[in-house]
């Protein structure tokens, strides 16, 4: 009796496993790359500053700057290293993914 409630607890484990791949991969598959207006409209207010002759804007008082282009928001920081991740979004959601490999809401 025990193992017969085990056995269906682990196929429903199972199949909740696979139904949150598939719809993982069914967002996944219906995210582009985000242009540069969706990603400056979507940052809203933050998207504000100066932008200097290297192309970066910075918010009054901060030594970090960014960069907005098509799929992309790069950040400067003061020791002028530059990191970038890539924005794609589905016309709703957006998300962020760093070269490294990791994926977040954005």
């Amino acid at each position: 009796m025990l193992s017969s409630r085990f056995n269906g607890l682990a196929t429903a484990g199972a199949a909740a496993c696979l139904l949150a791949i598939l719809v993982s991969s069914a967002m996944a598959a219906s995210m582009r790359p985000a242009t540069k207006a969706e990603i400056e409209k979507h940052l809203g207010p933050n998207a504000t500053g100066k932008t200097n002759s290297n192309g970066f804007t910075y918010k009054p008082g901060s030594t970090k700057g960014y960069k907005v282009s098509n799929g992309q928001i790069c950040i400067r920081y003061p020791d002028n290293s530059t990191h970038c991740a890539q924005i794609t979004t589905d016309g709703a959601a957006f998300r962020m993914s760093t070269p490294g490999g990791s994926s977040a809401p954005f």
